[in-house]
């Protein structure tokens, strides 16, 4: 917010502005001006505690050890809020056209296309629980959350949650690991790109940790799948709004 109140300013020295629509389906950070004070003292707990993920969420489920695993299909949903929308089955770049070259089925290069959407997609279903891994004020408005989990053991959390997910659903496999943020314009060439762990870089600032999980048969009606882990007690902290 500050960075972005300085380059207000520096456009209004300029007397310029934005463009029209530069905003539109942007995540804007929640105010949150009433809980400023609170905000500094659990970013100078994550600080010194130093957790190894955070899950931001409601106390009436995390109190619980309750914990949300979502179908990746899921996000991709109207209803959700722009931080959170996204469609998790697909990768699009916008590739400069100065960088490509566009032929038909004979090889003939094709001139006058003014701009290019090249789109990855994976078929298989698959789930997703998200957290983050590092401390951010903005996670607590993006995802409505009224407390924080902070997990100090990694490891044991990923292995306790692979353990009770299998038992909902036959895993055929498993990873867990940082998300990857992507510029679509400038993408980093040669580099493969894993969907599962592959965001846009307007979401850098989630620091998103990310498990996947791939069930063995094709997934039930169910978007969502809830499992209880009250060994969390062991190794977390929840931290009040």
């Amino acid at each position: 917010m500050g960075l972005f109140t300085h380059v207000l300013q520096e456009l209004a020295n300029r007397n310029e502005f934005f463009s029209k629509g530069f905003m539109e389906n942007a995540a804007v950070p929640k105010p949150m001006i009433k809980k400023s004070e609170r905000l500094l003292e659990i970013k100078a707990l994550a600080e010194k505690k130093k957790p190894h993920l955070l899950k931001f969420g409601k106390m009436c489920h995390l109190k619980e050890f309750c914990l949300q695993i979502s179908l990746a299909s899921s996000f991709n949903d109207p209803s959700l809020n722009v931080a959170q929308m996204d469609d998790e089955m697909k990768a699009i770049f916008h590739p400069p056209l100065n960088e490509i070259k566009i032929t038909d089925m004979a090889g003939k290069a094709i001139h006058g296309i003014k701009s290019v959407e090249l789109s990855l997609q994976i078929d298989r279903e698959y789930y997703i629980f998200c957290s983050a891994h590092t401390f951010d004020y903005r996670l607590f408005g993006d995802f409505d959350a009224d407390c924080c989990l902070f997990i100090y053991n990694s490891q044991r959390f990923s292995e306790d949650l692979v353990r009770e997910l299998n038992n909902q659903v036959e895993l055929e496999d498993y990873a867990f690991k940082s998300v990857e943020y992507l510029d679509p314009i400038k993408p980093e060439k040669n580099k493969p790109i894993q969907i599962e762990f592959h965001k846009h870089l307007k979401y850098c600032y989630q620091n998103e940790f990310r498990h996947v999980f791939i069930p063995r048969c094709r997934p039930s009606v169910a978007k969502k799948k809830y499992v209880y882990l009250p060994q969390l007690v062991q190794y977390s902290e929840l931290i009040r709004l």
